[in-house]
């Protein structure tokens, strides 16, 4: 199984031109996505199908992509979740005609990822995805740990303090990691104080920044802030928890040195009272509105969600596929995923939440980020 695995290269070109998957012949269309992120096999077959040529170009951060889509054109992209809502804000996006589409419905993603959306959507301030995106991956924050380091009842009861706090059970320093991206801190740095990170007050953000600067306090050397080199990292024992995405946590679980002693993936529940557990996240084919090959592009998507492809792209990057048909396949009795599939699965639940573009919003955790924790 190829698992995803993002390379330090792809980080450091992100965003950068790079050569078409085909050498010769002009290009059709231009597809901007992740590093690492799409079985590049699927592409050269839809190229030799359809007799095109898609050149594959490359981002390491949504901010690096919404960057770009500024001054460089692009027809397909992928951003996540709260950028589709920055992009659609600025006009950048297609309303997708869902005529075009023979392999894709909203019907086939995996309920609870639905039902997830439906309630993005809801509401007066709603912002509805499905207008503007087909899904291609999803999953969760959450805490990937050493079982044989911290007990299944210890994170338990310790839920996200487990990030803060400085002793295993066994006395020994506690190894901390958490994923360096401000927006994912402090979103779980809310919902462990008992409060949502949809639209927090200033009063709960200096909450969360109290939470984080313990955790800092706490730790001292024993934390880690870091991004694609968890994945080599984390399989290797290096720190007894970390604050990652679960598809981060599947190449981990699957990949790691020491399957004798294995690595688990836990959500804390909700702190009581409170209607927020963790953030929930999809990343989504979107077509722009200056794209040069609408249909061309309608025809990727649609090839790219039927049984097959869907299967073997999430066999290689190792994310969880919205497709439920997929989706049970791959972690039923001989699938891929079998035996990881409760890590796999995503059990959202309605105190799960998506995180809302607001730009006042990003501001202020940027500065409280810079200012106090990094």
């Amino acid at each position: 199984m190829k698992a995803k695995k993002i390379l330090i290269l792809s980080a450091l070109l992100g965003g950068i031109v790079l050569p078409s998957i085909t050498s010769c012949g002009t290009t059709d269309l231009v597809f901007f996505n992740w590093g690492e992120y799409i079985d590049t096999d699927l592409i050269k077959q839809f190229e030799e199908q359809e007799g095109v040529n898609i050149k594959l170009l490359t981002f390491d951060t949504n901010e690096t992509m919404v960057e770009k889509l500024e001054s460089s054109s692009y027809d397909l992209v992928v951003p996540s979740d709260y950028a589709i809502e920055e992009l659609a804000e600025e006009d950048q996006l297609l309303e997708l005609d869902m005529s075009k589409f023979s392999n894709y419905s909203e019907d086939k993603l995996v309920p609870s990822l639905k039902s997830a959306l439906d309630n993005l959507a809801s509401g007066d301030d709603g912002f509805d995805l499905l207008k503007y995106a087909v899904p291609y991956t999803w999953g969760e924050v959450g805490l990937i740990y050493d079982s044989s380091v911290i007990s299944e009842e210890e994170i338990a009861s310790e839920g996200w303090d487990a990030l803060i706090t400085a002793k295993n059970a066994d006395g020994s320093d506690r190894k901390v990691c958490v994923y360096d991206a401000a927006r994912d801190v402090y979103s779980i740095a809310l919902s462990a104080t008992g409060n949502n990170f949809v639209d927090p007050t200033d009063e709960q953000l200096d909450e969360a920044t109290t939470w984080l600067k313990t955790m800092t306090d706490n730790l001292g050397d024993n934390l880690s802030f870091k991004t694609d080199e968890i994945l080599d990292e984390m399989p290797e024992h290096k720190y007894d928890i970390c604050l990652d995405y679960s598809g981060d946590a599947i190449y981990s679980i699957m990949n790691e040195a020491d399957p004798i002693s294995p690595l688990k993936f836990y959500i804390p529940d909700a702190v009581e009272g409170s209607d927020t557990r963790t953030n929930i996240y999809t990343d989504a084919l979107c077509i722009t509105k200056n794209c040069q090959n609408v249909d061309l592009a309608y025809k990727f998507i649609d090839f790219l969600c039927t049984t097959e492809a869907a299967t073997a792209n999430t066999e290689w990057i190792g994310y969880t596929t919205p497709l439920e048909e997929v989706y049970e396949n791959v972690t039923s009795e001989g699938g891929a995923y079998a035996d990881v599939a409760d890590a796999y699965k995503v059990n959202a639940t309605d105190k799960d939440h998506f995180y809302r573009y607001n730009a006042e919003l990003k501001a202020k955790i940027t500065d409280l980020w810079n200012a106090n924790i990094r």
